[in-house]
């Protein structure tokens, strides 16, 4: 059995891509899912309004606040565990017109949880409009609501387009690949292109594909992009996902075991 291995490409504050190789697609689609429907944040799941003068309804104004990134302690809670620790954070507000309300009028009785980005409209209040309520956040996951999705996460696999230099006008295609930031090998009779990101060839060079111009998928390797909301860092998105997906496993062995004995 091949060793997985993971290359980090690019690392930014919000994002993360990277290439796993030594899996197989359902691996690299339970990743996928995983992050998206598993890795636990918290979200408003209950608002008590006491005073709502605004244009807009109690519903809409509390679908607002659940869509609102809060920030996610990791260092705090067991994220990786299979059962939720059942802790709740309120978040209150005050407020009167006129003026816009933001995320960061939310006051927090928990100062880690708090609005990943305090810059989030909720509702425009009118001269002498006001709204007060108190918002319980808890721990969720992402496949009982999106509310509680920590980011998005795509792959795609790692391949290699081969470019004969029979080819009229290779050149084109090996400046193209290049700016795209993508790793080009040449050699006398062509060039080899690694697509680490998505690139597409003009249409001069359809007609070629198939003879002069072939792609290689690169077996058992996919190029991960995973994205936070906010609530937790990138790094720790996947590295949560992977300790589920490694608990999960974990339990259906133990249950095969039993059902055998």
């Amino acid at each position: 059995m091949p060793m997985v291995e993971f290359k980090i490409l690019e690392k930014r504050p919000d994002s993360i891509k990277f290439i796993v190789s030594g899996v197989d697609v359902p691996f690299a689609n339970a990743l996928r899912r995983t992050i998206l429907s598993e890795v636990p944040t918290f979200a408003v799941d209950e608002v008590e309004f006491l005073e709502n003068d605004s244009a807009l309804f109690d519903e809409i104004i509390a679908h607002r606040l659940a869509m609102i990134p809060l920030m996610t302690p990791h260092e705090r809670f067991s994220l990786d565990a299979l059962e939720l620790d059942d802790y709740t954070v309120t978040l209150s507000l005050e407020a009167e017109g006129p003026g816009m309300v933001y995320s960061g009028d939310l006051k927090s009785s928990d100062e880690d949880v708090k609005p990943a980005n305090p810059n989030i409209p909720i509702v425009k209040l009118a001269e002498g409009q006001r709204l007060t309520f108190n918002a319980y956040a808890r721990l969720g996951r992402g496949k009982d609501h999106a509310k509680w999705q920590p980011g998005f996460v795509y792959y795609k696999y790692l391949t290699k387009i081969h470019v004969s230099k029979d080819v009229p006008d290779w050149e084109e295609l090996k400046e193209l690949a290049e700016r795209r930031g993508l790793p080009v090998e040449e050699s006398d009779e062509e060039i080899v292109i690694t697509t680490i990101k998505a690139f597409y060839l003009p249409r001069k060079f359809e007609e070629h594909i198939g003879k002069g111009i072939r792609e290689e998928i690169v077996p058992g390797s996919f190029v991960f992009t995973v994205e936070t909301n906010g609530e937790l860092p990138v790094e720790e998105i996947v590295s949560i996902a992977l300790k589920i997906l490694m608990r999960k496993s974990d339990r259906f062995i133990n249950e095969l075991h039993k059902l055998a004995d």
